[in-house]
C-alpha cells in the first residue's frame, strides 16, 4: 500500500511539472526508454517496466555499460517486487548475477529496491564469480623506472589475467601480465623496454580476465583507453672523426725531391776531386777520377738518404687546432649520450582509462 500511495504521489507530481520538463532538453532515445522503464515501475506496471528494459539491452553495442546496468537493474525490480503475487523470484536472481559478475559492490538504486531485494543482491554476490577492477583514470608514466598500475578484486580466489593490445590495426599486446591464485591482484607496468617506448599513439582496449580455481568459471571486461606517447628520437652519437678536418701537423717530407740535390753534391763532389791533385806519387800514379767517383757517390749516396728518412718540421699552431678539434669530438659524443639519457629518463606516456566495462 505504501508503493502504491508513494507511485500515486509521483504521478501526480509528474504531471505538475510537465510544462517544465518539456523546457528541458530531451536526451538520447535510450535514456528515455530507461526513463520510461523507470515510471512503468513506479506505476506499479511491473511487465512494461521489464519490457522497457529488454528493448534496451536488444539495441546493442550503441548501449553503454551504465545504460546496460540501468536496464538490467529495472529487470530484477520489475521481477522482484514488494507485491508477492508479482514476484519471479529465479528470474530476478539470475539477472542480478549478470550486474555482479562485473560489479562486485552493486547496490540499487532506492527508488527500485526494498528489503527483500537487497538481500537478494547479496545471495547473487554470494553465489556467482565476479570481478571488479580500479584504477586511476589518467595515469603519467615516467622513463623506463615509471609504473602503470591497475587493481582487481574478486569474490573467490582464482587466478587474474591483463591483457593491453591496440584496438584497431591488430599487432601484438603491449602488455601481458598475470597474478597468482588470490582473492585481489594488482598490476604494474612500464611503458618502455629497455629504451624504446611500449605504447604508441592511439586507442587501446583492456582486457581483464578471471578464473574461478574452483569452478573453472571465466569472467573477462573489457574497458578501453587512450594512450598519448610521442615518437622518442635521439641524437646521433658520431662514430669518428672527419678526418679532412685534420691538418698537418708536419711540413712535407724531402723524399725524392733529395734525388736531385745528392746527384749534385755527388758531381760536385767528383768534380773537386778531379781538379785537387795530391804532390808525390799519389799524383802521378793514382788516377784523379778514382777517388772522385768514391766520395762522390758516398755524398750523392747520404744526401738521398737523408732526403728520405726526413720527416718534416713539427707545425706547433696545427698540432693544437688538432687537438682542439678531437677534445671537442670527444666531448660531443660525451654530450650526445647524456641528452639521449635524459630524454629517456624524461619520456612520458599518458595513459587514459576508461574503467566503464564494455
Amino acid at each position: 500500500m505504501m508503493r502504491r500511495f508513494t507511485a500515486t504521489i509521483g504521478v501526480a507530481l509528474s504531471f505538475a511539472a510537465t510544462p517544465l520538463v518539456a523546457q528541458q532538453q530531451q536526451g538520447s532515445p535510450i535514456d528515455d526508454l530507461l526513463k520510461r522503464a523507470g515510471d512503468a515501475f513506479n506505476d506499479l506496471n511491473y511487465s512494461r517496466a521489464d519490457s522497457l528494459a529488454r528493448q534496451v539491452l536488444a539495441i546493442g553495442s550503441r548501449v553503454s555499460a551504465g545504460q546496460r546496468t540501468r536496464a538490467l537493474m529495472v529487470m530484477a525490480a520489475a521481477s522482484f517486487p514488494e507485491e508477492a503475487s508479482a514476484q519471479k523470484r529465479a528470474v530476478a536472481l539470475q539477472t542480478l548475477k549478470q550486474i555482479v559478475r562485473t560489479n562486485l559492490s552493486l547496490k540499487l538504486p532506492p527508488e527500485l529496491t526494498w528489503a527483500g531485494l537487497d538481500s537478494l543482491v547479496d545471495e547473487a554476490r554470494r553465489t556467482t564469480y565476479g570481478i571488479e577492477v580500479s584504477a586511476d583514470s589518467m595515469q603519467v608514466i615516467v622513463g623506463p623506472t615509471g609504473t602503470g598500475r591497475l587493481m582487481a578484486r574478486t569474490n573467490r580466489p582464482g587466478t587474474l589475467q591483463l591483457t593491453i593490445m591496440p584496438s584497431t590495426g591488430g599487432g601484438p599486446a603491449a602488455i601481458v601480465d598475470s597474478t597468482p591464485v588470490g582473492m585481489s591482484g594488482e598490476f604494474t607496468f612500464t611503458a618502455m623496454r629497455g629504451e624504446r617506448p611500449v605504447f604508441a599513439t592511439g586507442d587501446y582496449a583492456v582486457i581483464l580476465t578471471g578464473v574461478d580455481s574452483a569452478t573453472k568459471d571465466t569472467v573477462t571486461v573489457r574497458y578501453t583507453a587512450v594512450v598519448d606517447a610521442p615518437a622518442l628520437t635521439f641524437m646521433t652519437v658520431p662514430a669518428k672523426m672527419d678526418s679532412s678536418k685534420l691538418l698537418p701537423e708536419r711540413t712535407g717530407k724531402f723524399g725524392a725531391k733529395s734525388i736531385v740535390p745528392g746527384v749534385l753534391v755527388g758531381g760536385a763532389a767528383f768534380a773537386l776531386a778531379s781538379v785537387l791533385r795530391a804532390e808525390g806519387d799519389i799524383k802521378t800514379k793514382v788516377g784523379a777520377d778514382s777517388k772522385g767517383v768514391a766520395v762522390g757517390g758516398a755524398l750523392a749516396l747520404t744526401t738521398i738518404l737523408a732526403g728520405f728518412a726526413d720527416k718534416g718540421r713539427a707545425i706547433p699552431a696545427n698540432i693544437l687546432a688538432n687537438r682542439t678539434y678531437g677534445a671537442a669530438f670527444q666531448k660531443s659524443i660525451v654530450d650526445s649520450q647524456a641528452e639521449n639519457r635524459r630524454r629517456i629518463a624524461e619520456y612520458k606516456t599518458t595513459i587514459k582509462f576508461d574503467l566503464e566495462n564494455r
